[in-house]
């Protein structure tokens, strides 16, 4: 929504620039264009910083994906070693009992 919102703004401040262009003369023109393009520019940074702010999150959201799978595989193993400790222990218990 905020990128559709800023597209929206970026294309009507273009279309103020050049209205401001065609109908005014002199240093009015001159002012107008710069505050056009000051804003132009400002609502142009906002749709590009709110695209790597969604990218940005989408890779750390990712990233704790990741982490929370490594962890449960790494719990995971541990409980494995501990299963196979107690087999081999009662394994050594049933050796020396015959």
């Amino acid at each position: 929504m905020k990128q559709l919102l800023s597209i929206l703004l970026t294309l009507i401040i273009f279309v103020m620039t050049f209205y401001v262009y065609s109908n005014f003369t002199g240093k009015l023109a001159l002012l107008g264009m710069f505050f056009c393009g000051l804003l132009l520019g400002i609502f142009l940074m906002i749709f590009v910083l709110n695209v790597k702010n969604q990218r940005l999150n989408s890779y750390k959201r990712e990233l704790e994906k990741e982490s929370i799978n490594s962890t449960e595989s790494s719990s995971r193993v541990k409980v494995l070693e501990a299963k196979i400790e107690v087999l081999e222990k009662a394994l050594e218990k049933k050796i020396k009992e015959k």
